[in-house]
């Protein structure tokens, strides 16, 4: 013991020194570590978000061409030419230059949304710009369709965001070689054209609207029996349904179909529109429209079947 204070007592100084350097080389070592790994965060961080598409300075910066859904690639020449698209569009609302923007959009979009400059000014201009500048992330969602996060822009308005952010689904068709648009989370229309008929009684299948969290079919019934025919009774939440190739059943939004939709007077024929839960998926393969309970009087009022039409 006395030997080791001798030898502390000789060395003092050296064996401080030692100790010291042995602690800054342990920190620099600590240092390094949590450096590397904030790195690997961040990279976990891009990872997570390649998909975006965001704005920098109003110049849109594409971070990725694979979609977040499918993880399907696109070309970057054609994201480009879309996110262009979209750009020009969110700018021109960004200007006030309100029948320009309005003028991007496809005819069936005017048709299912905004049938006049006025109706998309009040409802989809006022809602998500209200005569203010914005700025946008873009994000590849699937095929043509991309999500975008409308963000206000604090720069020009000195508005604080308060976590206000707006997000809409915007979908791309070349129309006549021209790019056209879909927004407020409508995907578009796909024309069907099936139809069957059976005891006198046709139901054609003409096409159907498809938004983000439903679609809805537009059906033409021609009754041309002697009997007058219910399409459906209505008494059960689940008895009008899609069905996939997977034999999933998507049910009609039963609230929203009334019993005078459903009858059909002899001779007569009418066109309605059915809602259906069906969330926007373009691996979905839906192969038949069904009416469980439906009843052409052959059998008397109580006569129920069903009537399917293969689409």
């Amino acid at each position: 013991m006395q030997g080791l204070i001798s030898f502390y007592n000789k060395n003092r100084k050296g064996i401080w020194l030692t100790a010291i350097i042995i602690a800054f080389l342990l920190i620099i070592l600590f240092l390094i570590n949590l450096y590397f790994k904030n790195t690997d965060k961040e990279n976990e961080v891009i990872n997570l978000n390649q998909n975006k598409i965001e704005t920098n300075n109003d110049k849109v910066v594409i971070d990725s061409n694979v979609s977040a859904i499918t993880g399907d690639n696109i070309s970057s020449e054609v994201l480009q030419s879309h996110v262009d698209v979209i750009t020009n569009f969110i700018e021109n609302c960004n200007q006030g230059n309100i029948e320009e923007a309005y003028n991007m959009l496809t005819d069936e979009c005017k048709e299912e949304m905004f049938s006049t400059v006025t109706d998309f000014k009040t409802y989809y201009y006022a809602n998500i710009f209200g005569g203010e500048r914005v700025s946008f992330d873009i994000q590849n969602w699937v095929n043509n369709t991309y999500k975008v996060d409308i963000i206000p822009d604090m720069l020009s308005t000195g508005k604080a965001n308060n976590g206000m952010n707006k997000q809409d689904y915007i979908t791309l068709k070349k129309v006549n070689g021209e790019y056209k648009l879909n927004i407020n989370n409508y995907i578009g229309r796909t024309e069907i054209k099936r139809d069957k008929e059976e005891d006198n009684v046709k139901i054609t299948v003409n096409y159907k609207d498809v938004y983000m969290e439903y679609e809805t079919y537009n059906i033409t019934i021609e009754n041309k029996s002697e009997r007058d025919i219910k399409l459906d009774s209505l008494n059960s939440i689940d008895s009008i349904y899609l069905e996939d190739k997977n034999e999933i059943k998507y049910p009609a939004y039963n609230h929203e179909i009334t019993k005078e939709m459903m009858e059909i007077n002899s001779g007569n024929s009418k066109t309605i529109e059915i809602k259906f839960y069906n969330r926007f998926s373009s691996g979905r393969n839906i192969t038949k429209l069904v009416f469980s309970d439906y009843s052409n009087g052959k059998y008397g009022e109580n006569g129920k079947e069903q009537f399917v039409i293969s689409i």
